[in-house]
């Protein structure tokens, strides 16, 4: 634990009267998109498998945490022993089946025991009289979305079969196009959100990560992007010198090659 009080000892000098002028000025509301940066930053070198930027981007995870648990405590709000210690109280309410009599032979038997802790939780569910209270804002709009369209599916407002979810993407799609009839820029707004909303709820259906789903498939079409802009390379060409119908025919070529990707709009 030494290097750990280390760590917490330098975040309250960089905090304290004469620290770094810049920490002493962050507040939670400022440091929301570092916090935000660091968690992408990490699940980066988590998908490359980066075993030392993982080391690395956790400690910058760490730093944030402790910074604001050391805003928190300054304002007599809670401590990072705070912290600790309700956090222990939960790992151990919520896991009946390793601190209790409880027993879970598989990952689906552990999530409901976790489930069913949870439920019990009563203190801070009074607070939250509605099934969409307490889902995060600050979060990727898909994972958002999953979470509020899963909510709503386990308080029974559910299509009654996938057909009905598959038909409702089609139902959006038609509307994304009177919309882009229409002209108004508000309105076809709009009705892509509806659109995007109704994907996600079938790839719920089908138990997909949309967010994951779109992370793959944004990879994906960079990786063939890349391997287009190499292509054209050898020619001394880049995307912006050639035609739809050049960069179309590359573009199948890349795919045909092997590579990962989605489709160009050139």
């Amino acid at each position: 634990m030494d290097e750990i009080d280390k760590f917490v000892d330098i975040v309250q000098r960089l905090r304290a009267e004469n620290g770094c002028p810049w920490d002493r000025a962050q507040t939670h509301l400022s440091l929301r998109r570092c916090l935000v940066e660091e968690a992408g930053e990490f699940l980066d070198a988590v998908e490359d498998g980066d075993y030392a930027g993982m080391q690395e981007e956790l400690g910058d995870l760490l730093l944030q945490v402790l910074l604001h648990a050391r805003i928190a405590e300054e304002a007599g709000h809670f401590t990072l022993q705070d912290v600790a210690a309700a956090e222990n109280a939960k790992l151990l309410r919520r896991h009946p089946h390793v601190f209790g009599e409880q027993r879970a032979g598989s990952p689906a038997e552990a999530l409901r025991h976790w489930e069913a802790s949870k439920a019990l939780e009563t203190e801070r569910s009074a607070k939250r009289p509605s099934a969409m209270d307490g889902i995060p804002r600050a979060v990727p709009g898909l994972s958002r979305a999953q979470k509020t369209l899963t909510r709503a599916g386990k308080n029974g407002f559910e299509w009654p079969r996938l057909q009905d979810a598959v038909a409702k993407v089609e139902e959006e799609l038609g509307e994304v196009k009177a919309a882009l009839a229409g002209g108004e820029a508000g309105q076809v707004r709009a009705e892509l959100g509806d659109l995007l909303l109704a994907v996600v709820n079938l790839c719920r259906w089908q138990s997909i990560e949309a967010e994951e789903a779109l992370q793959e498939a944004v990879s994906k079409f960079m990786h063939r992007y890349r391997a287009l802009e190499a292509m054209l390379a050898v020619d001394r060409k880049k995307p912006s010198d050639c035609s739809g119908a050049e960069l179309l025919r590359c573009w199948q070529a890349v795919k045909e090659s092997g590579q990962a990707g989605g489709h160009p709009e050139p």
